[in-house]
């Protein structure tokens, strides 16, 4: 997406609906409802571009964490009250994008501390008990964390030891290969016009197995999108 002009948005990510969806695997119209809300019930995740109808790199973290809570069959009044519980009363303000993970246990939610292993429920009658456990999901050994236990980089993809990652400060958050610096879409789009892992490669400066994984990420991303 082209450089938006608002200040605000800088070193924060930021993604179209339609970008956010396909980096995410969710469907645009299950992420609209999940950050917007309808006009019959409230959104799920408290998107920081709400008025803008964007998604910041948080936004997408959240919502990927939504979609695994949700194909483990957890309601979204469990998430909204694991999300309020875990802002309110532990000062969390993005918890489906913490080191602090939500996680799902003797079917209730639970704020998982990945350094300590310590589980601390957060819905149904027992709030605030403390438990021990060890629960780790593949989704988050793909997040780095910064020193206040927020995400800031998310590695969805690796090839032969080439990684793409998405980093908030880097490109407003699109996927880039390696350490190219360059986006996985264009070496992609690059590779769709020339035909030749080699002359993208020349054309670019990099190596021709950086260009063969951009376009494998992305080829992975439209088949999960199909």
């Amino acid at each position: 997406m082209n450089n938006p002009k608002s200040t605000k948005i800088i070193g924060l990510g930021v993604y179209t609906l339609q970008e956010a969806a396909l980096y995410g695997g969710i469907s645009s119209q299950k992420l609209s409802r999940w950050l917007y809300g309808t006009s019959v019930s409230r959104p799920v995740i408290n998107s920081q571009f709400r008025q803008e109808r964007l998604v910041s790199f948080l936004d997408l973290i959240q919502s990927k964490s939504v979609s695994e809570a949700r194909r483990l069959k957890v309601s979204f009044h469990r998430i909204r009250e694991a999300i309020d519980v875990a802002r309110k009363q532990y000062h969390i303000e993005f918890p489906l994008a913490h080191r602090y993970a939500l996680v799902e246990f003797g079917n209730e939610l639970h704020i998982h501390n990945h350094v300590s292993e310590r589980i601390t429920t957060v819905t149904g009658k027992q709030k605030h008990q403390t438990l021990m456990a060890q629960i780790v999901t593949e989704f988050m050994r793909e997040l780095e964390f910064n020193a206040q236990g927020v995400a800031e980089k998310y590695t969805p993809f690796e090839n032969n030891g080439i990684k793409i990652t998405l980093n908030p400060k880097v490109q407003f958050g699109q996927p880039i290969v390696g350490d190219t610096g360059y986006r996985a879409d264009i070496l992609n789009k690059a590779y769709l016009v020339e035909g030749s892992y080699k002359s993208v490669a020349d054309e670019f400066g990099v190596e021709m197995e950086e260009v063969k994984t951009a376009i494998l990420y992305m080829n992975s991303l439209l088949e999960s999108a199909a």
